[in-house]
C-alpha cells in the first residue's frame, strides 16, 4: 500500500506544482508577445528547478519506502526498482505537465511520455551499473568495508560518465544519426538526444566518447547544415588539453568518488538507504561531470575545424524562435548573450538578443 502511495504522489506532485506555477506565472492574451514569452521562460526554468528537486526526492521515496514483501528475496533489486519506477514516473509527469499547447499539438502525450522514459535510461543505468559495482567489489575482495568502498567507488564514477552514456547508445535507445562530423582530426559520432519537447534545440558533446548528442529540435527545424555548423562549434577544441577543464576535472571526480564512498558507508548491510544514497551520488556525479565539462562562453574562442564567426551567426540567426529559448544550450560551449555581443560587435549579426 506504502509502495502505490509513493507512486501516486510522483504522479501527482509534479502535475500540482506545474499548476501552480502555471497560475502564478499567467500573463493575459492582451500581453506582448515578449511578456508572454518571458513568463513562459520563467515557468519554464522553475519547474526544471523543481524537477531536479523533486525527481531525486522521488527515487530515495521510493528505494526507503518500499514494501518489504516485494523484495524479501533480494532486497537491493526490489529499491533499485521501485527508486527507478518513482523517479522514472516524476520525471514523466514533469514532462506532460510543462507542454504548452503548441508542443501538445507537436507531439502526443504517450510520445512526450516515451522521450521522457527514454532520457531516464541513463541515470538508470547508471544507478544499477554503481550498484553492481558495489555489489561485486564486495563479493570479489576479501577486504575491510573500506577498502572495498574505496575500491568501488571509481567504478561507480565511471558507471555514470562513461558507461551508462555509452549503454543507451549502444543499445539504440538514444540512437545513432548517420552523419559523423570531422573536428579536432577525429570522427564524431552524432546521436539523438531524444527530449520530450519537439522545440528543444540543443546539442552537448561527450568528448570522451569522441559523440555529440543533438536534439531533434535541432535537426528537424533546421537546415542540415545550421545544425552542422552548431555541432562543429560544440566539438570544437574540446580533445585539446586545457588547464581550467583538467583542474574543475581533477576536482570532480574525487570529490565523486567520495560521495560514492559515503553512499556505501551509509547503505552498508542497509538496502533501502544503499540504493537511495547510490542514487544521489549518481545524481551528483552527472551534475559535476557536465560543470567540469563546460567551457564559459565568456572565455570561448572559435577553433580551427569550428565554424568561422560569420557561419556561426547565419545559423543563430535561421533558428525559429521557440518558447523562450533565443539560442541552443550546449554542456560544453554554452551560447549565451555574452556570445551574441561578441559576435554583434564584430559587426555580425545572430538575430534577436536572447534573455540574460
Amino acid at each position: 500500500m506504502t509502495s502505490l502511495l509513493v507512486l501516486a504522489a510522483c504522479a501527482f506532485v509534479p502535475s500540482i506544482f506545474c499548476t501552480v506555477l502555471r497560475a502564478l506565472f499567467a500573463v493575459g492574451d492582451p500581453a506582448p508577445p515578449a511578456m508572454r514569452e518571458r513568463a513562459l521562460h520563467h515557468f519554464r526554468r522553475a519547474t526544471l528547478f523543481g524537477a531536479i528537486l523533486v525527481i531525486p526526492a522521488s527515487a530515495v521515496a521510493g528505494a526507503l519506502l518500499v514494501d518489504p514483501s516485494l523484495s524479501t528475496r533480494w532486497p537491493v533489486t526490489g529499491s533499485f526498482f521501485f527508486a527507478t519506477l518513482s523517479a522514472v514516473t516524476a520525471w514523466v509527469s514533469f514532462a506532460l505537465c510543462r507542454r504548452t499547447p503548441e508542443e501538445a499539438a507537436a507531439m502526443s502525450r504517450l510520445e512526450t511520455a516515451g522521450r521522457a522514459v527514454q532520457l531516464s535510461a541513463a541515470p538508470v543505468l547508471a544507478t544499477g551499473l554503481s550498484l553492481l559495482a558495489v555489489a561485486g567489489v564486495e563479493a570479489l575482495l576479501p577486504f575491510g568495508p573500506v577498502v572495498r568502498a574505496f575500491a568501488a567507488a571509481p567504478l561507480a564514477v565511471a558507471a555514470v560518465i562513461v558507461a551508462s552514456p555509452w549503454l543507451v547508445m549502444k543499445l539504440g535507445i538514444w540512437p545513432a544519426l548517420p552523419q559523423r562530423i570531422q573536428a579536432d582530426g577525429v570522427s564524431w559520432r552524432v546521436a539523438h538526444l531524444p527530449a520530450p519537447t519537439p522545440f528543444l534545440t540543443h546539442t552537448a558533446a561527450i568528448p570522451w566518447l569522441r559523440t555529440v548528442l543533438v536534439s531533434d529540435g535541432l535537426f528537424n527545424r533546421t537546415p542540415e547544415r545550421h545544425w552542422v555548423t552548431l555541432v562543429r562549434y560544440e566539438v570544437g577544441g574540446s580533445l585539446s588539453t586545457r588547464f581550467e577543464r583538467a583542474a574543475r576535472w581533477a576536482v570532480a571526480i574525487p570529490i565523486s568518488a567520495t560521495v560514492f564512498v559515503g553512499a556505501s558507508a551509509v547503505g552498508a548491510d542497509r538496502p533501502g538507504e544503499l540504493v537511495a544514497a547510490i542514487a544521489l551520488a549518481v545524481l551528483f556525479t552527472a551534475t559535476a561531470s557536465w560543470f567540469a565539462n563546460r567551457r564559459p562562453s565568456s572565455k570561448a574562442t572559435l577553433d580551427e575545424d569550428g565554424p568561422s564567426m560569420q557561419e556561426l551567426a547565419q545559423t543563430l540567426r535561421s533558428l525559429p524562435p521557440c518558447l523562450g529559448q533565443a539560442l541552443p544550450r550546449t554542456s560544453h560551449k554554452p551560447l549565451s548573450s555574452a556570445l551574441y555581443d561578441r559576435l554583434f560587435a564584430l559587426g555580425h549579426d545572430p538575430g534577436r538578443r536572447p534573455d540574460s
